[in-house]
């Protein structure tokens, strides 16, 4: 088992590179490049989320604590236990953040959906189509929330959705035969 990541120590060291992405957002780019591709290959991401960065800078702290979250996006997908959650900041934090941080982190996803090749896959059942244009608009949404409990509903509901969503995806475009291969019975 990965020892899981800490979302403020992801953003402190992306932040202190001056990246230009954060933490949620890599780990949605980890995800898509995931779904899409089944591995979430190190030069790929280091080449994404670590762009632009000064090569003389110090990475060693920004690559390990990325390499751990790496680790954690495919452990977390492919388990059986369901235990894939989305790098958000925890639920005691500003819904404003919260949902800025989701929006991010779809923006990541659709990104790494697009690396990841997933262009050139076979069309998908029409929830994961479904899905996918969904995430697209999340990506672009208004995150201009007011503090209340239907925002919070709202949000819970939205980060549910997209949770199922990506592990029915992965399941989809890296397993889609799975359930067609049930012993075939004569009689």
């Amino acid at each position: 088992m990965t020892t899981t990541v800490n979302y403020d120590e992801v953003n402190a060291e992306l932040m202190g590179l001056h990246a230009g992405v954060l933490a949620a957002e890599s780990h949605g780019f980890m995800c898509g490049y995931f779904c899409a591709s089944n591995t979430v290959a190190v030069d790929v991401w280091r080449d994404y989320l670590l762009a632009g960065i000064d090569e003389d800078a110090d990475l060693e702290g920004c690559f390990a604590i990325l390499s751990q979250l790496a680790d954690q996006v495919c452990e977390e997908i492919l388990s059986d236990e369901l235990t894939f959650t989305l790098f958000l900041p925890d639920d005691e934090s500003p819904i404003r953040e919260r949902s800025s941080a989701l929006a991010e982190w779809c923006a990541g996803f659709v990104s790494g959906l697009g690396i990841g090749g997933a262009g050139d896959k076979p069309k998908l059942i029409d929830e994961c189509d479904e899905f996918i244009k969904d995430v697209v608009s999340i990506s672009r949404m208004e995150t201009s929330v007011e503090e209340d409990e239907d925002a919070e509903g709202a949000l819970f509901e939205i980060v549910e959705y997209i949770r199922v969503g990506v592990i029915m995806l992965h399941q989809e475009w890296n397993h889609p035969d799975e359930d067609d291969e049930k012993p075939e019975v004569l009689h």
